[in-house]
């Protein structure tokens, strides 16, 4: 039968052409037949389908003040990382019948909270938060939805689930791994420190240094954004520093990259003269950086820990965190002295 004048059709109309009340037909398309006789069940069905009547996702949504959408925030679409982190989310989701909507807030705090005011017209069945910035409006939705922090911790005040690794046990792994291959002098290009990974990885490399007798004040600390921009620019830097370090500790993969090519465009070896450990070993590495030696974020076990805290999630209950094995895969950019 198809639409009615050309408009999409309305449970109104199913209600007009089955003879029985919209209230009977919200009944039926909503599963809940304890007041409906079996007859008018399929007759509204029957309608239903010869109109090309399917119930609006939103209007649910507004009844049920939840949907089947989960929103994603990811700091940056174009960080390999967060890609390997939503396809997993996304098709975990789907396997438990929830749909996933992905926003970009670009590590931008403003951007951030008008794209958490439009995801809350959604009605989210939960917020997850990949990288979240302590923003208004995050701690508002804090209040009433479900929200789930993956890579970095809830700020502040925010009583909310956890998903990801053990941050400080991963810098030092890297500190002992710098020191078991005989590099002293050390170096650290981080992300700001207002994020908890990127503190978390800073203090347990410093901390296991000092213990292995390397003072924190003899190590270089380089803060930048998470991008291949701020490895070559710390790069560059420096190849013109006659304090050159012989490692350095990167806060991603991206941070890597840009300093392997300021190094290597300007005559420099890794590792013969400065090692390289990245962060996350996101899947792009066994392609195009097969050398880089990275702490490994099982990012494909994310989705599904994200998935069981949604969905095993009772009303008011708070979830405990799950944190995930890091692995320090060790490549050629951080061989041994006695290697290079």
């Amino acid at each position: 039968m198809g639409s009615i004048d050309g408009k999409p059709p309305t449970m109104r109309d199913v209600a007009r052409v089955a003879r029985v009340s919209t209230a009977t037909v919200s009944r039926v398309v909503s599963g809940k037949l304890d007041k409906v006789t079996e007859d008018t069940a399929v007759r509204v069905n029957e309608v239903a389908r010869e109109l090309g009547y399917t119930p609006s996702a939103i209007g649910q949504s507004l009844r049920l003040s939840s949907s089947r959408i989960v929103a994603m925030m990811v700091p940056d679409a174009t960080n390999d990382f967060c890609a390997d982190v939503g396809v997993s989310v996304e098709g975990s989701l789907r396997e438990a019948g929830l749909s996933m909507v992905m926003m970009n807030s670009g590590e931008d705090p403003e951007r951030q909270d008008a794209l958490l005011r439009d995801a809350e017209g959604l009605r989210p069945r939960a917020v997850v938060m990949l990288g979240a910035l302590d923003t208004p409006q995050l701690r508002a939705m804090a209040a009433s939805r479900n929200i789930i922090f993956v890579n970095r911790r809830p700020p502040a005040g925010i009583d909310a689930p956890f998903v990801g690794i053990d941050n400080l046990a991963a810098g030092r792994a890297v500190a002992r791994h710098f020191h078991d291959r005989g590099y002293r002098r050390i170096a650290v290009v981080h992300g700001p420190l207002s994020y908890s990974a990127s503190r978390e990885r800073l203090t347990g490399l410093l901390e296991e240094l000092e213990a292995q007798g390397v003072p924190a004040d003899r190590v270089g600390c380089f803060e930048g954004s998470l991008t291949m921009q701020t490895g070559y620019d710390v790069g560059l830097a420096m190849c013109r520093s006659e304090r050159r370090p012989d490692a350095v500790f990167c806060g991603n993969d991206m941070i890597a990259y840009g300093i392997h090519r300021a190094l290597v465009e300007n005559g420099m070896k890794v590792p013969g003269d400065v090692a390289i450990c990245g962060f996350d070993d996101n899947r792009v590495n066994e392609w195009l950086a097969p050398w880089l030696t990275s702490v490994r974020i099982p990012a494909l076990e994310i989705g599904p820990a994200v998935r069981d805290l949604i969905t095993g999630r009772q009303k008011g209950e708070r979830r405990e965190d799950v944190i995930l094995p890091f692995q320090l895969m060790q490549r050629d950019s951080t061989a041994p002295h006695a290697e290079r």
